[in-house]
């Protein structure tokens, strides 16, 4: 039987990869403005694991809420089919955030299969909101990948 804590776990996984891959993706990135926002990123990816771990060792929700919904789960799990590749040192900055896209998308995923989940209007809340926050990197690294390929005019910056 899975449950909203199982769902935790998957989301606590899922922001501590996407620190990794931030962090490797410093260590392929020479411009300052991309160092700057991949920083920003690893800080903020670290914020969402310690509040979803928080919620998980609080236990002041009901995270036994039984999450019976397979297509719930798929949608977790399979977020733009990614299986993700190991990271790669010859990886261009293009790389990391076409990795990047399919990341966020996959936490906003489990974001918004918690909130159906919860059955605390607060907790709910909460999920819903961190939802957004990934569409909001989303929609950031989106702009900072058509940037990168020129697609989009220093206007954008």
């Amino acid at each position: 039987m899975k449950t909203l804590k199982d769902l935790l776990d998957i989301g606590i996984e899922q922001e501590r990869a996407s620190q990794e891959l931030y962090r490797n993706g410093l260590t392929v990135v020479e411009d300052k403005d991309s160092k700057a926002f991949l920083e920003e990123l690893v800080k903020e990816e670290e914020q969402h694991e310690k509040l979803l771990y928080n919620i998980k060792e609080t236990a002041i929700y009901n995270l036994n809420a039984v999450v019976n919904d397979e297509s719930l789960w798929q949608k977790s799990r399979d977020s733009h089919a990614t299986d993700d590749q190991p990271f790669n040192a010859s990886w261009t900055i293009e790389d990391v955030l076409t990795l990047a896209l399919k990341r966020e998308y996959r936490a906003q995923k489990i974001f918004e299969t918690a909130a159906l989940a919860a059955t605390d209007e607060d907790l709910k809340e909460l999920f819903t909101t961190l939802a957004q926050e990934e569409i909001n990197h989303h929609k950031n690294i989106e702009r900072r990948f058509k940037l990168k390929q020129g697609l989009l005019g220093d206007e954008m910056n």
